[in-house]
């Protein structure tokens, strides 16, 4: 009975992260998302708008590892709440601000930042309330998909009806999801155990870390996420530039990328736990690289919709098991390990995507595409080096915490 009270919470709790990972990266697609407006509506510059990305992305890089350390160290669980909250108060500004270019920056870097605190303690709190198997992450994942997807038709309903200064709507989803986390885990965070008692990352490690893959992985990661960051950010101007589509009708392929991407996401995890992470990422890559090219020679609106789709599912394919196997390459770091993969998903494409930006102003934004998918064949080439490793700590191990508590 214990053991089928355990599983209940943990079911409950491992819904309610994946509801909280939707709010938390809806706010990611909300920036894509205002991006066009802010072109249209305060005059910025396609350089400006990648500027912006960058914004939503650049501290990400280096504060989501940080994050994901004190996460490992100290089990700092509310840092789940706190940065979905953050998330959601920087894009709800972000409007109101927008005659100020840096003032928006500064906005969209705290948003961010709350993207980058949120992640690694909440892809611990999953691993432990899954068992750390794919298929268990690739649900959390799809949450994020999912997130993405709904906040172009938000963002397009509330600046369409109340102009820029309608972000201040958009806190409405950090509130109600801030409040069914704490309904779902508030034994978890009161509980001082929780805080006192060391990560089971940091306890005795069962099996030693493996520097060399994870840098390996790191650089496969690196053009997921380009062609990630990419995408989200220019396939609205590549529509409107490309086929004259109106604000409207770009923003239909920007909702299909992540929702096409919560599709794949699912398809990864179940085919990785039965075919094996490699040969999933590895196809992931392939296909992906095939549907970037066919978005650089879609002829009308509808085969770049579609092409489009085909991209979401084909790059989300390899998502979860890029993460379980960044825990099989640093079991004894498992803050780190989600902090450095999932911060590169949105760091490190808003690094490069300025310099994106500056292609599709001298040259066009159908240039961007052919860049990514040339990158998207590197990293096809580049997940050849990475091996499989099974050792990895029990996951378990917090259900025991649990019990002697």
């Amino acid at each position: 009975m214990a053991l089928s009270r355990t599983d209940t919470r943990s079911r409950s709790k491992l819904l309610a992260l994946t509801a909280t990972h939707a709010g938390n990266d809806f706010y990611t697609g909300a920036v894509a998302a205002l991006l066009p407006f802010f072109v249209l509506h305060a005059h910025y510059t396609y350089a400006a708008v990648a500027g912006i990305a960058l914004a939503s992305t650049a501290l990400s890089s280096v504060a989501q590892p940080l994050f994901g350390y004190l996460s490992d160290r100290y089990r700092l669980r509310w840092l789940s709440l706190a940065g979905l909250i953050l998330a959601g108060v920087g894009v709800a500004l972000s409007g109101i601000f927008v005659e100020s270019y840096w003032a928006a920056w500064v906005v969209i870097a705290a948003s961010g930042v709350g993207v980058a605190a949120y992640h690694p303690a909440a892809t611990m709190e999953a691993r432990e309330a899954g068992g750390g198997s794919n298929s268990s992450m690739s649900f959390f994942s799809v949450g994020g998909n999912l997130g993405v997807a709904l906040a172009p038709a938000a963002v397009v309903l509330v600046v369409g009806w109340f102009g820029l200064s309608g972000t201040l709507w958009l806190i409405i989803p950090a509130i109600i999801l801030g409040l069914v986390y704490m309904a779902a885990t508030w034994t978890d965070i009161s509980s001082p155990v929780a805080i006192m008692i060391p990560s089971p990352s940091i306890q005795a490690p069962i099996v030693s870390d493996s520097w060399r893959l994870f840098a390996w992985l790191t650089a496969v990661l690196a053009t997921w996420s380009i062609a990630y960051v990419g995408t989200s950010t220019f396939i609205s101007l590549y529509a409107t530039e490309k086929f004259q589509s109106s604000t409207a009708e770009a923003a239909v392929a920007l909702s299909v990328f992540p929702a096409a991407g919560a599709l794949g996401t699912l398809i990864g995890g179940f085919f990785a736990d039965r075919f094996g992470r490699l040969r999933v990422i590895r196809a992931g890559y392939l296909l992906a690289a095939c549907s970037t090219a066919a978005m650089v020679l879609a002829p009308t609106e509808l085969t770049l919709t579609i092409a489009t789709a085909a991209l979401g599912v084909n790059l989300f394919i390899p998502f979860a098991a890029q993460i379980t196997l960044s825990h099989s390459y640093l079991p004894n770091r498992i803050g780190v390990a989600s902090g450095v993969t999932l911060g590169l998903t949105l760091s490190l494409g808003g690094v490069i995507s300025p310099l994106l930006g500056v292609v599709a102003d001298r040259y066009t934004v159908w240039s961007v595409f052919v860049i990514m998918t040339v990158v998207l064949i590197a990293g096809f080439a580049l997940s050849w080096i990475l091996t499989e490793r099974r050792t990895e700590p029990s996951p378990v191990e917090p259900t025991l915490i649990e019990g002697n508590c």
